[in-house]
């Protein structure tokens, strides 16, 4: 049966920079590419969206297996890109912080803990991610944002669903971000809306995620496995 692994890019870069790999970033697509090539777990094809930390990852993973699949061109296709975050934030932020004193004041507070922690997701930083994110997919502000929740799941259930029909012997790993994996296993899985939420919370940078089709039935085998990640030190979320 053919076997799709779903990687999360490495760690990307300061938030008024991140679509590229920061140093640490760079290290677990590495190890990853070095874990791989060490089990001889090689790919018929490599699968990359366009944002540039997501190609930059399948790149250097890709290095670290040439002796087992030798020189494979990495195929980009923008389905696999993650939604803007900077976008929805500031699309819908202007309406949150109007209507929720309760948001106002996490606001506030995320300013002053990102200061302090520019990667940080815990406390207010969390809680402002996590409101804005919920209006988004609530579609509470109708019309608001650039690309809707429900357009978004839309153009990557279509990349999920190009990879049916491969040869029942080829392997293809692609590289892509926390919410396409977590809306491609949600589906997998039946998982309502507020599951996938949570799914997305807890994606690793550079996690593994392994399905493989039976008949063309994708089957969930792994989620989330970091075992290239031995030292916790170089395991992250953002």
């Amino acid at each position: 049966m053919a076997t799709l692994y779903f990687i999360r890019h490495g760690q990307a870069g300061s938030l008024d920079d991140y679509d590229r790999l920061s140093m640490l970033g760079e290290q677990q697509a590495q190890l990853l590419g070095e874990y791989l090539a060490a089990r001889n777990e090689g790919f018929d094809e490599l699968i990359a969206g366009d944002l540039r930390r997501q190609r930059e990852t399948a790149r250097l993973v890709a290095q670290g297996l040439r002796s087992v699949s030798g020189e494979l061109a990495i195929n980009t296709d923008a389905r696999w890109n993650e939604f803007d975050m900077s976008r929805v934030y500031q699309d819908l932020l202007p309406a949150l912080l109007a209507d929720s004193p309760d948001f106002a004041r996490d606001w506030a507070a995320r300013i002053e803990s990102l200061k302090q922690d520019p990667r940080t997701t815990r406390g207010a930083a969390g809680r402002c991610d996590r409101a804005v994110i919920e209006a988004w997919m609530e579609n509470r502000y109708p019309g608001m944002t650039n690309e809707s929740w429900s357009g978004f799941c839309e153009r990557v259930c279509h990349a999920w669903d190009s990879l049916r029909g491969r040869d029942a012997s080829s392997r293809v790993a692609v590289f892509t971000s926390a919410t396409p994996i977590a809306v491609g296993v949600g589906r997998l899985l039946s998982l309502p809306q507020e599951k996938i939420l949570r799914l997305m919370a807890v994606l690793y940078n550079s996690g593994i995620t392994i399905v493989r089709l039976h008949r063309e039935e994708p089957l969930l085998v792994t989620f989330n496995s970091t075992p290239h990640l031995a030292d916790p030190a170089v395991v992250t979320f953002r």
